[in-house]
């Protein structure tokens, strides 16, 4: 069985975005695995029950990081995938992929970490990079598509 991209050998340009899309989900799957040992383990949270405590509980904190983060996954990869069907430059494409992951990134570690202010601060600016690169992957789909 051929790959896509020998079938269709334009897409290999894009092989880029597609590995951060890649990432990410594994990311998303890692961290979904750390919510057992992180969040519950200590018994803090109850699967299944509103989280208890604030942000400056790990098991909130590793509970509420996924949640944004299963939240923010689809509306990127499906505005990555509508970008390559449309035909949006591939270098323009995988620029703002990879913004995307070094915001997620951040994001995710500032957020874990506990540290900075709970809004206003480093994560909701990491937060607002990577809204802002999936906003531009959607204009510029939508631009290609009209």
């Amino acid at each position: 069985m051929n790959s896509l991209f020998e079938t269709l050998p334009q897409l290999a340009a894009y092989k880029p975005a597609l590995i951060v899309l890649a990432c990410l989900c594994l990311i998303v799957l890692v961290q979904n695995f750390l919510t057992a040992p992180l969040a519950f383990i200590k018994e803090e949270q109850v699967p299944g029950v509103p989280l208890k405590g604030d942000h400056s509980w790990l098991s909130f904190r590793v509970l509420r990081t996924h949640a944004n983060s299963t939240e923010s996954l689809p509306p990127f990869g499906f505005a990555l995938l509508v970008a390559i069907l449309a035909g949006v430059s591939a270098a323009t494409v995988n620029w703002i992929a990879a913004i995307f992951l070094a915001a997620r990134l951040a994001f995710w570690a500032i957020y874990y970490s506990g540290k900075g202010k709970i809004a206003g601060g480093p994560r909701t600016m990491s937060f607002i990079v990577g809204l802002l690169a999936n906003i531009a992957l959607v204009i510029l789909s939508l631009i290609a598509l009209l």
